[in-house]
């Protein structure tokens, strides 16, 4: 609670006041800023497309003075769109490092990677990093098989939605707020007022229609590895370690980055491929450890995404990742 209450009080103050040798490829789309760099030469002819998913999901851009960020959709469709344009593209790895987000952007995410699968015919490799739960999870569900790190915390398969009151708070100031509304539940998870019984009930069903969405998704791209009550009996909420996690079926194979690599490779019956990134800044991008955007102000985009959380809205998302315990 120390830390939620730390996060809220950084929240209001941001509100109120304002290796290898890489090769640059032009893009073949005016409507993209995206450029495409080489990390990794190979001589085996081919590429495999490295993309990105990392931080909280959601559908909103970052602005500030000293930078400016894509929401997670946009940066990954249009890196889906290079690679899908691109013939010498035959297999994409998709790095996840999220502990997830909204319901919504990781149902969007987790589509557009399925019908990039379906038009492009290519494999589609999950390569987990640190934390890749909960929305991570249900984006890369959609790929054909999934590499986890080592030390990859991921699971959480679950929906949350947090209620914050402000009743007490306004009490103590002698501020009251009345809402005008044309049913008993159009306020339903407002901030200005404590939960009923009634309201509880409404929004923990919201919630288990959700919870039913993941488990079905989950065993979509699990298909042949785990049946829906399996998924279903993993779906509680709970972490899994890597080790873990592949002994739930959960993840096909336990290794590191380039292992995620070879396994997109061999299933496009590649041999030594290019491994290439797409950025806004490719001359960043020197090798595949590199951070494929920079941001001037990274604290910025987890502030506003706690501000979000104050809100009463729908998660896949590891809480303790950004309220702590």
């Amino acid at each position: 609670m120390k830390r939620f209450a730390a996060l809220l009080a950084s929240v209001a103050a941001a509100a109120g006041c304002m290796s290898f040798n890489s090769v640059e490829i032009p893009l073949r789309s005016k409507a993209s800023e995206f450029s495409e760099r080489t990390v990794q030469e190979g001589s085996g002819g081919g590429k495999v497309a490295l993309i990105d998913l990392e931080g909280i999901l959601h559908n909103e851009s970052e602005e500030s003075l000293l930078s400016s960020q894509d929401s997670a959709v946009v940066a990954f469709v249009e890196k889906l769109k290079l690679a899908e344009a691109d013939p010498e593209v035959k297999a994409v790895v998709v790095r996840v490092d999220s502990p997830g987000g909204d319901v919504t952007t990781s149902d969007i995410l987790h589509n557009e990677l399925l019908g990039f699968r379906a038009r492009k015919n290519v494999p589609v490799v999950a390569a987990f990093m640190g934390v890749s739960a909960s929305g991570g999870y249900y984006v890369a569900a959609a790929c054909d098989a999934i590499v986890a790190h080592p030390t990859t915390i991921t699971g959480s398969i679950g929906v949350i939605a947090l209620h914050v009151s402000l009743t007490g708070l306004l009490d103590k100031i002698g501020v009251k707020v009345v809402a005008l509304k044309s049913g008993e539940r159009k306020d339903a998870g407002s901030i200005f007022r404590d939960l009923t019984e009634e309201d509880r009930k409404y929004l923990q069903g919201l919630v288990d229609q959700y919870h039913k969405r993941f488990v079905e998704v989950v065993a979509r791209g699990r298909r042949g590895r785990l049946s829906e009550p399996e998924v279903r009996a993993l779906a509680d909420g709970r972490v899994f370690t890597a080790p873990q996690a592949l002994e739930a079926k959960l993840v096909d194979r336990v290794g590191y980055l380039k292992d995620a690599v070879a396994e997109a490779s061999s299933r496009a019956g590649l041999k030594d491929p290019a491994l290439v990134m797409y950025s806004r800044r490719p001359d960043a991008l020197r090798n595949t450890y590199s951070q494929p955007a920079a941001s001037a102000a990274p604290s910025a985009g987890e502030l506003d995404a706690v501000r979000r959380l104050l809100g009463f809205r729908f998660y896949y998302l590891w809480e303790p990742y950004v309220l702590g315990k």
